[in-house]
């Protein structure tokens, strides 16, 4: 469930105590009731955040419906008809399974009395049908939508005299303006647009602007064609790992491999006392309904909140880690206008092997999307083999689980984060960086070039907020391999002394006033390990770049290369 995703294992009591009388406790049927209202948040299929979503997809598709041209081509190309089966055929499985939820909550309260069980029982039940009815309501909008002609036999009754009398007007305006044409027509070339686009054509233009923003403004696209060619993505065939998936392929993005990574950077440095620890990862997918079979990407991670639990015998995700999915789903999907979803989620089994346990399968059951729930898949991790095993589970065709049984093959979390760095490398657009060095006078051959990163530029703005006297940073990143000069890529600026992404590459100084030998001073101890120093001068908020040659700062100021940091956080600003 999503407030409390919650595996908890049962340790069994060591001493047997002796039975003791007890009176019971006798709870209120309204504190139930309150319970159970707050139990239903936590489901995704009857949270009312989750129906909204549901919601605002029908009103979606009904937009879509009445501003395409076509209708049977967007029934077509959405699958309606497949999509409002599928809703219906969920509303009346949990219709069925009314019952049930509601005593499998009420056996929380066993050994207790409450008060008025069977009001409490069937007003629990009225509280889910409720809600059951609200869905209902929804999809019938979209049913009535869908069978609805593209032209009311009302509509096109119009008076005929309103007919006549607009006839009349049109006929008066065209020869108003023929009158108007001829009286001017020596000018007729400078009114003209320069385009030489006739007047049908730019009214066609612009009839064929408003619908689409009426459309794809709102509607969001199931579409991974921007990951297929994308060397930024690892792509895995999931009859690689096993023979029976109802996911055909993955792909993972470099950065989201690197998050993952990193998530467990501390659990490697603290290996005595690991803890289980976990994230969900968004992502698009792709349905194939030929063969009915799913493409699914794996792209950005959301961390837990801080009412997260993870213990040796307790794996609980918390309540606040709900708010953060839906608020970078919301940014996603309006960003891009395509339809990010919850694709992935990952724990780990620090010293206990890779397995997905039956505690797991719950949370995997309580996750899955209402409509598509073959798409989600699970990443498990054992953090303390010497590789970090992977394995990857996916819903088979038939809906049930892949198990540790039906693995084929493990992956290693370590090959896998060695491919994701060296792939963001390769990836490198200069484009997307800035050169400190372009406007330097000369350039050294030991470095021609400091590519600054957006995360680069805006680590050393906060660094610079703190207002210390002296600060010394690491600056790291990688030697940028595909050009014939060396030129150097800073990705991060940081206190830390390690990095799991990059190495070492430069160092970040702070001071009220630029001084060679403060810089020289205070890089003294890393000098034979770095290529270059990033000075910021407090007083006149400039930014100077110095090539390090022969294990030396560069003295003549020729080449070093200036910029005001305020002009480079406006450059992350445009570049986001």
């Amino acid at each position: 469930m999503w407030l409390g995703l919650s595996a908890q294992k049962v340790v069994k009591p060591k001493h047997r105590w002796k039975t003791v009388k007890r009176e019971k406790v006798v709870v209120d049927m309204d504190r139930v009731l309150s319970d159970f209202n707050t139990y239903l948040d936590s489901i995704p299929f009857y949270s009312a955040s989750y129906m909204k979503d549901e919601q605002d997809q029908v009103k979606v598709h009904i937009t879509g419906l009445q501003n395409w041209k076509d209708r049977n081509a967007y029934i077509n190309k959405q699958n309606l008809k497949g999509f409002v089966k599928a809703y219906e055929d969920s509303l009346l499985k949990y219709d069925k399974n009314t019952f049930s939820l509601v005593t499998l909550f009420l056996k929380r309260y066993e050994g207790m009395d409450i008060a008025n069980e069977e009001t409490c029982l069937d007003s629990a039940q009225a509280m889910v049908k409720k809600r059951l009815a609200a869905k209902e309501s929804a999809i019938e909008l979209l049913k009535d939508e869908i069978v609805k002609k593209p032209a009311e036999e009302n509509d096109l009754k119009i008076d005929k005299k309103i007919i006549a009398i607009c006839a009349g007007g049109v006929l008066l305006i065209l020869l108003l303006t023929l009158w108007f044409w001829r009286a001017n027509r020596r000018y007729k070339k400078s009114i003209q647009p320069k385009s030489g686009n006739n007047l049908p054509a730019v009214a066609d233009a612009s009839a064929a602007i408003v619908v689409r923003r009426k459309t794809t403004s709102i509607l969001r696209k199931q579409n991974l064609d921007d990951v297929i060619d994308n060397d930024a993505y690892l792509k895995i065939d999931c009859d690689d790992f096993c023979d029976d998936s109802a996911v055909r392929r993955m792909y993972i993005k470099n950065t989201c491999i690197k998050d993952i990574y990193n998530l467990y950077a501390e659990d490697l440095r603290n290996a005595d006392n690991p803890k289980e620890d976990g994230c969900m990862v968004l992502g698009r997918w792709v349905h194939d309904t030929e063969l009915d079979e799913y493409y699914v990407s794996l792209e950005h991670i959301v961390l837990p909140g801080d009412d997260a639990v993870f213990s040796e015998y307790e794996l609980n995700f918390g309540g606040k880690i709900k708010l953060k999915v839906a608020d970078k789903l919301r940014k996603l999907r309006k960003e891009t206008n395509l339809q990010y979803d919850l694709t992935c989620w990952v724990h780990s089994h620090p010293g206990l092997g890779v397995f997905f346990s039956n505690s797991d399968c719950n949370v995997q059951m309580q996750l899955k999307h209402p409509t598509h729930p073959n798409f989600l898949t699970a990443i498990v991790v054992d953090i303390l083999t010497p590789e970090q095993e992977l394995g990857i589970f996916t819903f088979k065709r038939d809906a049930t689980l892949n198990s540790k049984n039906d693995l084929k093959k493990m992956y290693s979390l370590e090959e896998l984060h060695k491919w994701a760095i060296e792939s963001d490398r390769n990836s490198f657009k200069a484009e997307d960086y800035f050169n400190m060095m372009a406007d330097a006078k000369s350039h050294t051959k030991e470095c021609e070039g400091i590519e600054l990163s957006n995360g680069a530029i805006i680590d050393m703005s906060m660094l610079t907020s703190e207002q210390n006297e002296e600060l010394l940073c690491m600056v790291y990143g990688f030697v940028n391999k595909q050009i014939q000069k060396v030129e150097y890529v800073a990705m991060s600026v940081s206190k830390n002394d390690k990095s799991t992404d990059n190495e070492l590459v430069g160092c970040f100084v702070t001071a009220t006033h630029f001084s060679i030998p403060t810089v020289r001073k205070a890089v003294a101890a890393y000098v034979d390990r770095i290529k270059f120093v990033l000075v910021y001068s407090a007083i006149d908020g400039l930014l100077t770049s110095i090539p390090v040659v022969n294990q030396a700062l560069c003295t003549d100021e020729n080449y070093y290369g200036e910029q005001k940091l305020e002009n480079l956080k406006i450059w992350t600003r445009r570049k986001r």
